[in-house]
């Protein structure tokens, strides 16, 4: 009878192994997923205080000329934030398809009854 249980396509012996193996893949591209939100919220909310430092400095400014000069320098200094995050962003893009790429790989060994990578 024994026999029989090792040559059915599921194992239920072998079940907690394959849950727990979907687990772990699922979690690393969650990982990555979540990284490259947080990176993306801390952009946003730096850029949102440097926009109300804007304001409160276009508030203070007493002439054209003066608020002409803070305009100018806070679109200069956003345009580098902004160009300098979508490189970052791309980079996060990049290692996140990539542990995407690892999780599936690792999914499918799981559920077909092979032995994933232990990665955090």
């Amino acid at each position: 009878m024994s026999n029989d249980a090792e040559n059915r396509p599921f194992n239920p012996a072998q079940a907690g192994d394959m849950l727990a193996g979907v687990v772990r893949a699922q979690a690393r591209m969650m990982d990555a997923v979540l990284r490259q939100n947080i990176e993306t919220l801390d952009f946003l909310k730096t850029r949102y205080e440097k926009d109300r430092q804007m304001l409160a400095d276009l508030a203070k400014a007493t002439d054209p000329a003066s608020m002409m000069t803070v305009l100018s320098s806070f679109w200069s200094r956003a345009m580098s934030d902004y160009t300098n995050e979508a490189g970052t962003l791309s980079a996060f893009a990049a290692a996140t398809t990539e542990q995407f790429i690892e999780g599936l790989q690792d999914e499918a060994k799981a559920v077909t009854g092979g032995t994933t990578r232990p990665k955090p």
